[in-house]
C-alpha cells in the first residue's frame, strides 16, 4: 500500500484498519512472539491479559491456533473452531518473517448451513420411501412382461427407470449429508492401493463389458497408503464409473499411481472418452452441476457424484483435480497425503 510515498501515513492507516476490523487479527514476530492483537480477538477468544510479547502457547488457550502460529511453519493453514457459542474460521499465513492469523466469526453462516443440511437429509429420507415403493411395484410388473401390451410395458419401464434415478439421487443426498454432518469418524488404516483399484474395477466391470471398454490397472502391489478404505473405495469407484459412463464403446479406462514428495501418492484415472471443456473444470465438482445435461441424464447420473468425491477427498486429506479437453478424454488426479500432511492441523471446510 502506498499513500504518496509517506510510510508514516501507511503505518497509521494500517493501525486504524487493524484496530477497527471486525475480524480478529494476531501477528507474531520472526522469533514467534505476539506483536499485535486487535480488539476483535478479545471478543472472539479468551486471550490471556498482557499477551503482547508472549509466545502464542502462553497467551492463546486454543492449542490448534497457537501451533499454527509457530515460526517453524511457513505454509498457509485454514480451519474452523468453536469458541463458546461462536464458530470461527481461522486462516494463518506467513508475513514478514512472522505469522498472521485472521479470525472470522461465521456463526450465522454455520447455523444456516446446518439448517440446510438437516432439511436436505430429512426431505431425502422421507421421499426415498415412496420412491422405493414405486420402483418395487414397477419391478414386480416387469417380472411378467407378457401380461402387458407394448405401450404399457414401455410406460412401466420408464416409471421403473426414473424411480431408480430418484432413489440414487436421494441416496447421494443422504450420503453428502452424513459426510457434512461428520456422523461417522473415518478410521485411517494401512491399505493396499492395488486392491482398492481392483474393487473399483469389479464394481464397474459389468457396465464396461456392455460397452466393450478395457479396464487396465498400472498400480502394483508395492503401493501402500494410510487412508480410509470406504472413502477410497467410493472415490475411485465413482471416478472409474464416470470414466466408463462417459467413454465411447470400445475405449479404455486405466489407473496408474506414482510416488510424490513427502510420502504422497498420486493416483490418476484416465479415459479416452468425450472429454471436458477446460473452462468448465472448476465447476464439475459443484453439487448438481452437469457438463452435458442430456448425456448425463441418459447415463443415469445424479449430478452429485463428483461433489461427494471432492468432499471425501477433503475428509481423508487428499486433493483432486482434472486435466481434460473436449474429444481428448480426461485424467482425474487424486493426490493422497503423506504422513507429514496428516500430522498438520489443516482441516479447511470446502
Amino acid at each position: 500500500m502506498s499513500l504518496g510515498g509517506q510510510p508514516e501515513a501507511d503505518d497509521s492507516l494500517a493501525e486504524v484498519l487493524i484496530a477497527h476490523s471486525p475480524n480478529g487479527i494476531i501477528m507474531t514476530t520472526p522469533d514467534g512472539r505476539i506483536a499485535v492483537i486487535n480488539p476483535a480477538v478479545h471478543t472472539l477468544l479468551p486471550i490471556v491479559p498482557g499477551a503482547i510479547g508472549r509466545l502464542p502457547i502462553q497467551a492463546i488457550p486454543v492449542d490448534r491456533l497457537a501451533e499454527a502460529l509457530s515460526p517453524k511453519l511457513d505454509e498457509e493453514i485454514e480451519f474452523s473452531l468453536q469458541s463458546g457459542h461462536r464458530t470461527l474460521l481461522v486462516k494463518v499465513v506467513s508475513l514478514q518473517g512472522g505469522r498472521l492469523a485472521i479470525l472470522q466469526d461465521v456463526t450465522l453462516f454455520a447455523q444456516a448451513e446446518n439448517h440446510r443440511r438437516e432439511f436436505v437429509a430429512n426431505v431425502s429420507h422421507e421421499l426415498r420411501t415412496p420412491a422405493t415403493s414405486i420402483a418395487g411395484y414397477a419391478e414386480t410388473l416387469l417380472d411378467e412382461p407378457g401380461d402387458m401390451d407394448g405401450f404399457t410395458l414401455e410406460m412401466v419401464t420408464v416409471i421403473h427407470r426414473n424411480a431408480q434415478r430418484l432413489i440414487s439421487l436421494f441416496d447421494d443426498l443422504l450420503h453428502l449429508s452424513r459426510i457434512d454432518a461428520k456422523e461417522v469418524e473415518l478410521e485411517i488404516t494401512g491399505l493396499n492401493l492395488q486392491s482398492v483399484i481392483h474393487e473399483a474395477f469389479d464394481k464397474g466391470r459389468a457396465r464396461a463389458d456392455e460397452k466393450k471398454i478395457l479396464l487396465q490397472s498400472y498400480v502394483d502391489e508395492r503401493f501402500m497408503v494410510q487412508s480410509n478404505r470406504d472413502a477410497l473405495g467410493h472415490i475411485f469407484g465413482n471416478l472409474v464409473e464416470n470414466a466408463i459412463k462417459y467413454s465411447q464403446e470400445g475405449g479404455m479406462v486405466s489407473v496408474r499411481a506414482s510416488n510424490r514428495d513427502g510420502g504422497r501418492v498420486l493416483v490418476e484415472v484416465i479415459d479416452v472418452g468425450y472429454g471436458i471443456d477446460p473452462s468448465l473444470h472448476a465447476r464439475i465438482f459443484e453439487r448438481f452441476y452437469r457438463v452435458d445435461k442430456g448425456r448425463a441424464r441418459a447415463a443415469g447420473g445424479t449430478g452429485l457424484g463428483l461433489a461427494i468425491v471432492k468432499r471425501l477427498c477433503h475428509e481423508v486429506g487428499a486433493s483432486i483435480d482434472v486435466k481434460s479437453k473436449l474429444g481428448k478424454g480426461s485424467i482425474f488426479r487424486v493426490l493422497l497425503p503423506g504422513a507429514g500432511d496428516r500430522a498438520k492441523v489443516i482441516r479447511p471446510n470446502p
